[in-house]
């Protein structure tokens, strides 16, 4: 696999021990009491560090490299770069709001990093509903050890299967398991992550309970919700696999709501701009992000966006730029190559030196400047700062054209012997089987060619298909000699068929198709217009009888 970004979690203070985000305490009563008491998780718990995956290894590990170092983790103790990034944006967007969990180790480096991503991208904000849709709709981002509707065991991540809720059975009361009714709401794990009522890197999910714990209120409840009475939020763990069908369900919902609010703000004249993970919509601080994942709940009624106009509305759109009808030295224009309306005044010589070599500028040097998923070809590997293999306006440089397998003779050269066997052992079966014939050997120019055995396959129908193409083309010449002018007015798309005037020698579609009277000398009527770029023909008007 070519080298690609990502990050890597640690443990949030270097002095601690590491135990995975995702990780619940179900049985252990002192990690449990630390985590939801003390509130000992979530980013208290973890934090994450950019590396670069290197390649994949049997037994779902991975080589990454971290500042210069290079060392084999497990698959799952990664994430995509792009996660990544919506986990670093939400820590920086709910810092210092209540009911969110703080990270103290997000610091200057990583807000840089996502900085420089947004600069990158062009965007404000970055959105996971795009990212969701693409990369989690069918994937359950859930705990470290999880078993699926057939039986077969997952770590932290695992597919989400096919089923229909009409499968879905009504379940019952037995030890740890409780019935529920639906599920309601979705949040992804970046955002599960820092709030306070989930903690933990997973997909949580808003289940309504039956109807025996449906009258209880849960909003005091750690993972309750104020919401929903009779409702709470649940790691995807704690979510039997025999629900995919709910999961699904509840994700579309969240995505469609998320989809909702960009059309509206879209409607109100609102510009969300586009990133590789999808429409940003900008949401304001005090919004909180379970607010859109609840099924059926409608979308507000207005959301708190900030409008970038590109001018006051009172001032008018300043008038079109005029086009050049002639270039900067007052000669016609250099007409572009397949759009015969455009022309170009393009004068390379006239740019200099120094503007030539700022084509390095935004060139990426690093690993991190290349977009996610994306990483340089190795070998050669990263462009040094000096590095001008992008300039194309140069002759090449003689260490560029000089290849060894190529200079050596071929006789003094491994690869130079096994090409020249190859030949001699295809020569001598050409020759015992008698399918080709040594030719050259006094010209000395030595080269094979296939022996003729009588008339060769597929001839016979070679010819026939010629001569029906040929009989084809005269057709369509005779039918666009015949065609009543008047039909053409404001008649449908008609094109002339450019192959058909081709001679049969001439392979090729033209670039420009230029209509001329068979007569020498005269000029086209004005009724009648052929588009050069695709040969479409329009008429004006009907002519006379003497035009």
């Amino acid at each position: 696999m070519a080298p690609e970004l990502g990050w890597v979690w640690h443990p949030a203070e270097r002095n601690q021990g590491f135990r995975h985000p995702a990780d619940v305490p179900f049985e252990n009563v002192a990690l449990a009491k630390s985590a939801f008491l003390e509130g000992f998780r979530g980013p208290r718990l973890a934090r994450i560090s950019k590396v670069d995956i290197l390649e994949d290894r049997p037994g779902n590990r991975c080589l990454i490299a971290e500042r210069g170092e290079t060392r084999e983790v497990c698959r799952s103790m990664t994430i995509h770069f792009g996660e990544g990034l919506l986990l670093l944006q939400e820590l920086e967007q709910m810092r210092g709001q209540p009911g969110h969990l703080e990270a103290s180790w997000f610091n200057d480096e990583l807000k840089g990093i996502l900085n420089k991503a947004l600069a990158k991208w062009n965007t404000e904000r970055l959105s996971g509903t795009g990212f969701v849709e693409s990369m989690l709709l069918r994937t359950a981002v859930t705990g470290q050890k999880v078993t699926d509707f057939d039986g077969k065991e997952h770590s932290y991540r695992r597919p989400i299967q096919e089923h229909e809720r009409l499968d879905v059975v009504e379940g019952e009361n037995d030890g740890s398991f409780f019935r529920m009714k639906d599920i309601i709401g979705y949040i992804p794990p970046w955002e599960a992550f820092h709030d306070a009522r989930c903690g933990f890197y997973q997909d949580f999910y808003l289940v309504r309970w039956e109807h025996s714990s449906s009258q209880v209120d849960c909003a005091a409840t750690e993972n309750g919700s104020a919401e929903e009475p009779g409702a709470s939020w649940e790691p995807d763990e704690c979510v039997p696999a025999c629900l995919d069908a709910l999961r699904l369900e509840a994700k579309t919902n969240w995505v469609k709501a998320c989809r909702a609010r960009e059309a509206q703000a879209k409607a109100t004249r609102l510009t969300p701009t586009m990133s590789p993970l999808g429409m940003a919509v900008r949401r304001t601080p005090t919004m909180s992000p379970l607010g859109m994942a609840s099924r059926g709940t409608p979308p507000p009624a207005a959301v708190a966006v900030r409008i970038k106009r590109e001018r006051p509305l009172d001032v008018p759109a300043p008038p079109p730029a005029k086009l050049a009808r002639r270039r900067r030295d007052d000669l016609p224009l250099e007409r572009d190559v397949v759009h015969s309306s455009i022309g170009h005044d393009f004068a390379p010589e006239a740019l200099g030196e120094f503007a030539l070599s700022q084509i390095r500028i935004g060139w990426p040097t690093k690993a991190e400047e290349y977009p996610p998923g994306f990483s340089a070809a190795s070998p050669p590997g990263l462009c040094s700062e000096a590095c001008d293999c992008m300039e194309d306006n140069r002759r090449q440089k003689p260490e560029e054209t000089f290849k060894v397998w190529l200079e050596e003779a071929p006789e003094d050269s491994a690869r130079g012997a096994a090409a020249h066997g190859a030949i001699e052992m295809f020569a001598q079966q050409g020759q015992l089987l008698n399918f080709l014939m040594r030719r050259g050997s006094v010209s000395i120019q030595h080269f094979l060619q296939p022996a003729q055995q009588g008339r060769l396959p597929g001839k016979i129908g070679e010819k026939a298909a010629a001569h029906l193409a040929a009989s084809i083309n005269r057709a369509m010449k005779a039918v666009l000699g015949e065609v009543p002018v008047g039909s053409l007015i404001g008649a449908e798309t008609v094109r002339v068929p450019s192959r058909t005037f081709l001679p049969e020698s001439v392979d090729y579609e033209p670039l420009r198709i230029i209509a001329s009277p068979m007569k020498l000398g005269a000029r086209m009527p004005d009724w009648i217009r052929i588009k050069p770029d695709d040969g479409q023909i329009s008429v004006s008007r009907q002519p006379s009888a003497f035009e």
